[in-house]
């Protein structure tokens, strides 16, 4: 075996035994970072992510300090949590709790997700803000409405001397979600559209991280009748299903999701909708596209952390309309919207009384 250079490597829980010639040498840095650490995770390690309850206000308390302390680099809020009772269940890689906050009663649900790639910087405060301001405002919201916002998606990201699109584990966490196309293009699409780039390594399997995971649990805890996710920096409303790239016959469903972006548009001052393809891998596939949950990405003009203000003053119209924009789970999205990983006990989103 030694003469062939046949040393094999194990692939972390799953037990995938790879032999090392199998690999280019470029791909050194990635088994450094995320194949042999691996790799995936599964009922036999979940725990180690779990926050347990008696834990999590200490560890949001200190998570919130840290997190001030961060944002006064940028020149933004020092105290970004505020009074908002943020509840976290689920920690990543590097300990750091995944937090979310929910206003409402009602079941008309809109979902933000923010900052799933912290490099993009400007998306990093406008789910905090939203908080805030949902919290100072309860009027804002009708007694059928709730709003789940998760506002740092990737906190291990933006804990780095400069913020990073990858996780802890150098996996991108918007190309990492188990769509039906991960095996089949994830990993060439990565090597080919993008030339072995690391900021967008999809990982070695779908579902590997768990910053993928907790977006995964938010859908199947909360149902969401809609969801707004906010990145930066190319400038546009972006629907992302379902119908996406579909120019013609669209369903009844597709046709109100179409008019959720044109909606929000309204409110931004006609900010530009485009109907930009999507990722394998990606929350726009996996939750517009295969799941037909009204998906909409915000992509602000610039990662400039000093246009946060002018960003956040264009854009909350438009975040407000999303709310209250009355999308009612169609027959259609009902039957593709089943609990992904309601069997993944130790990583249930268990909302805590915070009344």
């Amino acid at each position: 075996m030694d003469r062939w250079g046949l040393t094999l490597i194990a692939a972390g829980t799953f037990g995938i035994m790879s032999p090392a010639w199998a690999h280019p040498a470029e791909y050194s840095p990635i088994l450094a970072r995320a194949y042999i650490k691996s790799g995936a995770i599964n009922p036999e390690n979940s725990r180690e992510f779990r926050l347990e309850e008696s834990q999590q206000d200490v560890e949001i308390g200190k998570f919130c300090k840290q997190l001030g302390l961060q944002f006064r680099k940028f020149g933004w809020e020092s105290d970004p949590c505020g009074a908002v009772k943020w509840q976290a269940s689920i920690q990543t890689v590097e300990k750091r709790p995944l937090l979310y906050a929910s206003f409402g009663k009602g079941k008309d649900v809109t979902l933000l997700l923010s900052a799933v790639h912290p490099n993009e910087v400007t998306p990093v405060p406008m789910g905090f803000r939203l908080a805030r301001h949902l919290l100072e405002n309860p009027d804002l919201l009708k007694a059928d409405q709730r709003v789940v916002i998760a506002p740092l998606i990737n906190p291990d990201g933006f804990f780095t001397e400069k913020p990073i699109r990858t996780n802890a584990r150098g996996v991108d966490p918007n190309r990492n979600f188990f769509t039906l196309d991960w095996y089949e293009k994830s990993l060439s699409w990565w090597q080919s559209g993008r030339n072995k780039n690391l900021a967008y390594f999809p990982g070695h399997f779908p579902n590997s991280e768990i910053e993928t995971i907790f977006q995964v649990r938010l859908i199947d805890e909360h149902q969401p009748d809609k969801i707004l996710s906010i990145h930066a920096p190319l400038g546009f409303l972006d629907y992302d299903g379902p119908g996406d790239q579909k120019p013609s016959t669209l369903t009844p469903t597709e046709t109100q999701a179409r008019m959720l972006a044109a909606a929000i548009s309204k409110k931004a001052n006609n900010y530009r909708v485009v109907d930009y393809s999507f990722y394998p891998g990606s929350l726009g596939n996996f939750a517009g596209n295969e799941r037909h949950i009204p998906t909409v990405t915000l992509e602000l003009k610039t990662t400039d952390a000093k246009k946060v203000e002018e960003y956040w003053g264009q854009f909350l119209p438009g975040m407000l309309e999303a709310i209250e924009y009355p999308f009612k789970k169609s027959v259609e999205a009902k039957l593709n919207t089943f609990k992904f990983y309601s069997h993944y006990e130790p990583l249930a989103i268990k909302p805590k009384d915070r009344s």
